[in-house]
C-alpha cells in the first residue's frame, strides 16, 4: 500500500509519530497504515505532510474558520504544501474530502485513501497536490517552509486571485485561514459572476 506514491514522493527524513493504538483507525481503509508510515513527516520535499493527532486536531479548528458548520463532522489527515485540507466525513461513511481555503470549495472524492495517494495523486498531480506550482515555487525558494507555516495565495482565488507562483508566499496558516474565513463569509452567497469591493478583515 502507497508504493507507487512512495516511488514518486519520496518520504521526507523523520521518524512517524503514529498514535499509540492505531486500532480504531483501522476501520478508515488505509488510514491507520498512512499514519504507521508517515505520521508527522511529508512527502516529495513538502509537497504533502500527514498528521499527527495533535496536528489533526490543530488543522480540524483552522477549518472551523472557514467551515464552521463542516468541522465538526471531519478528521483532517494531511495537508499539502498550499495549506489544503484532506479529511474524512465522519457522517458520511468516513468519504474523503479536499478542503480548498484559497476557493472556498470542499471537494468530495469517490476513492479511498489508497485510492487518493496510488491513482488520484499520480494521474493528476496538479489537481491534487498543485505540482505545477510547487515545481516552480522550489526552484526559486527551495528552503523548506517552518512549522506553522505553508505557501498561500496572497490574492484568494475566490476574489480573483491568479493561481500563479508570483501570488504565492509564505504564511502563518493560522492568519491565513482566519483571513480567508472572514473574507469566504463574505462572498460565499454571492451569485456567481458578481463583482466584488468592499470586503473588510476584523
Amino acid at each position: 500500500m502507497f508504493e507507487r506514491f512512495t516511488g514518486a514522493y519520496p518520504l521526507d527524513a523523520g521518524e512517524a509519530s503514529p498514535p499509540e493504538n492505531i486500532a480504531p483507525l483501522r476501520q478508515v481503509p488505509g488510514l491507520a497504515e498512512l499514519v504507521t508510515l508517515a505520521a508527522g513527516l511529508s512527502f516529495g520535499n513538502g509537497v504533502l505532510r500527514v498528521f499527527t493527532d495533535d496536528e489533526a486536531r490543530r488543522a480540524q479548528g483552522l477549518a472551523n474558520l472557514m467551515w464552521p458548520e463542516r468541522a465538526p463532522q471531519i478528521r483532517p489527515f494531511a495537508q499539502d504544501w498550499t495549506g489544503r485540507l484532506y479529511a474524512l466525513d465522519l457522517h458520511r461513511g468516513a468519504m474523503v474530502l479536499l478542503m480548498d481555503p484559497a476557493t472556498g470549495n470542499v471537494y468530495s472524492l469517490d476513492g479511498t485513501i489508497p485510492d487518493l495517494f496510488d491513482e488520484y495523486v499520480l494521474e493528476d498531480p496538479n489537481t491534487f497536490l498543485a505540482q505545477h506550482l510547487f515545481t516552480g515555487w522550489r526552484a526559486l525558494h527551495p528552503e523548506r517552509e517552518a512549522p506553522g507555516t505553508f505557501v498561500g495565495f496572497k490574492h484568494p482565488l475566490f476574489l480573483g486571485g491568479a493561481e500563479t507562483v508570483e501570488n504565492l508566499e509564505v504564511i502563518d496558516e493560522e492568519v491565513y485561514w482566519s483571513i480567508h474565513g472572514q473574507l469566504w463569509a463574505q462572498v460565499k452567497d454571492l451569485p456567481e459572476g458578481t463583482s466584488i469591493s468592499g470586503v473588510e478583515i476584523s
